[in-house]
């Protein structure tokens, strides 16, 4: 046999074989499509069902066993539970019960299935699940399975079970990023409720490590339950830790309370530009006109990050932009260029353009042309 034939029947046997390839990934996805469609009938078909029992109190329409196992049933469950409140939702819970959805759903997140259907089990609990799935999903919080243990917090969340909350504190430091901030999620649907089992939790551990307490800090800031100022000013006196620091003052920011102003400022006088640029930014938040001194003096930092985030808080407060205009006349250059900055982020310049257009320009028009380097505008 020649080469030339040899070659010739490599070619077929990987065209034969890249055909045969396409003909099963073809077969796959009319598999799989026609899956979903007959799904998608099912679901449709149970939602109806569920329907009629939720409208009509003896509705004879027969719901069984196997139906409440069918896959289709649980997202028809659902996706009927998002859509109605009050007493139908009562009757719906009712039905839950009735054919032990949830005992059976239960079990399956506790058994050794795959990690799809488990992590089904965990959904439909998270979605559907009352007080009495609390304990199965707090034991899943330490799932080896992310995104089983990202469900079962989520469903403690869901039910507001607030003993659920120091369960999912206690993971907040050894998590992964990204698990952890699921969990955060998790804690801002409590609302004030979690407030002080967050504090409890910062007081703590902000001493050891970093990771967990600041994102429980961030948490508050979220929640925005302005009870959690005081002890975070304590926080803030007491850390060491630039990472704490941040959060603190950032949240604090956040909640806006003037109560806050004396102790951002201390850290506006930090060694660390981070924290100095931070503190600049959580005064702008707050917006009390008593700040503009203390960050008008931010404008000539030595730091870059400083002096902007001083300029743009300062555009914040009422008053602010006057502190800037000075800076922009004044002798230090780079504190100019901060202000200049900020006054043309803010619509200053483009408000000066039209007044030189209209031929009314301002003494301070000119001067922010100028800076700005538009000096061919300005002697026009």
């Amino acid at each position: 046999m020649s080469g030339s034939d040899l070659a010739h029947i490599t070619v077929l046997i990987v065209f034969a074989a890249d055909s045969l390839l396409f003909i099963g990934l073809l077969v796959l996805k009319t598999i799989h499509r026609r899956r979903v469609e007959r799904h998608n009938r099912r679901r449709s078909e149970y939602m109806r069902l569920i329907s009629r029992h939720l409208t009509y109190q003896n509705c004879t329409d027969p719901i069984t066993p196997a139906m409440a196992e069918d896959p289709a049933f649980l997202d028809a469950l659902i996706d009927v539970r998002n859509a109605i409140v009050g007493p139908e939702l009562d009757a719906l819970h009712a039905i839950v019960d009735r054919y032990g959805v949830t005992l059976s759903q239960r079990s399956r997140l506790r058994s050794t299935f795959s990690l799809g259907r488990r992590l089904r089990a965990a959904v439909a609990l998270a979605e559907m699940g009352d007080q009495s799935s609390a304990e199965v999903l707090i034991e899943h919080l330490a799932d080896p399975a992310r995104e089983i243990r990202i469900q079962a917090a989520r469903g403690l969340g869901r039910i507001r079970w607030t003993p659920a909350i120091d369960a999912i504190l206690s993971r907040l430091g050894t998590e992964t990023p990204w698990v952890a901030t699921r969990f955060a999620d998790t804690l801002v649907a409590f609302g004030r409720r979690a407030t002080w089992p967050l504090l409890a939790y910062i007081r703590v551990n902000h001493k050891f490590e970093w990771k967990g307490p600041a994102l429980a800090i961030r948490t508050l800031a979220s929640i925005g339950d302005e009870e959690a100022v005081g002890p975070l000013m304590d926080i803030l006196d007491e850390t060491g830790d630039p990472e704490i620091a941040l959060a603190t003052l950032e949240t604090l920011g956040v909640l806006g309370s003037p109560l806050a102003i004396d102790g951002i400022r201390e850290a506006a006088f930090s060694p660390d530009w981070r924290i100095r640029a931070k503190a600049a930014t959580a005064l702008g938040a707050i917006g009390d006109p008593s700040s503009s001194a203390e960050l008008a003096r931010s404008l000539t930092d030595h730091n870059w990050w400083v002096r902007r985030n001083s300029a743009a808080a300062l555009a914040q407060i009422p008053g602010g932009i006057e502190h800037l205009y000075e800076a922009l006349n004044g002798s230090d250059p780079y504190a100019a260029d901060a202000a200049a900055e900020t006054l043309a982020d803010t619509g200053e310049l483009v408000a000066a353009k039209r007044r030189l257009d209209d031929g009314a320009p301002t003494v301070r028009d000119l001067a922010l042309l100028g800076h700005m380097g538009d000096r061919a505008l300005v002697s026009q």
